[in-house]
């Protein structure tokens, strides 16, 4: 009797511990089934216009950040070189010291003369205007 009294009690013990088991592995279950299930929301049409929108924003915002860095190259324009040369050869013909820099222009322009593949700020400009419009509609 008292045999079967702790074999009842370790049966039952089991049987109770294997029940909480599996109401925790259902309960766990149930909790992932209703995030999966609640994760999909009602989808409105205003809902594709902001996206829609928010995508052309970062698209130009994206596109602003390029044109600023775009803006900040300098090149050297055409009227820069011509006041570079001018300046070399006035300095030459004053006798006066030449830089470093200079110098080495002094004996490119001996070299090759004073052919310039350089444009001139205008034509600078049309160019990054019409490189800035290309980029600006990339997003319309």
């Amino acid at each position: 009797m008292i045999r079967q009294c702790i074999y009842n009690k370790i049966l039952s013990k089991q049987m109770r511990t294997s029940f909480f088991a599996i109401t925790k592995l259902s309960v766990i279950l149930l909790f992932i089934l209703t995030t999966a299930i609640s994760t999909e929301a009602q989808e409105y049409a205003t809902d594709r216009l902001f996206i829609k929108e928010y995508s052309k924003t970062k698209c130009r915002s994206l596109v602003e950040e390029k044109i600023k860095s775009l803006k900040i190259n300098r090149v050297m324009t055409l009227e820069q070189e011509d006041f570079l040369n001018q300046n070399v050869w006035s300095k030459l013909r004053l006798k006066l010291p030449l830089s470093p820099g200079e110098k080495a222009h002094l004996r490119k322009l001996k070299q090759k003369g004073v052919y310039s593949n350089k444009l001139s700020t205008k034509n600078i400009w049309a160019r990054n205007a019409a490189k800035f419009k290309e980029l600006r509609l990339k997003c319309k």
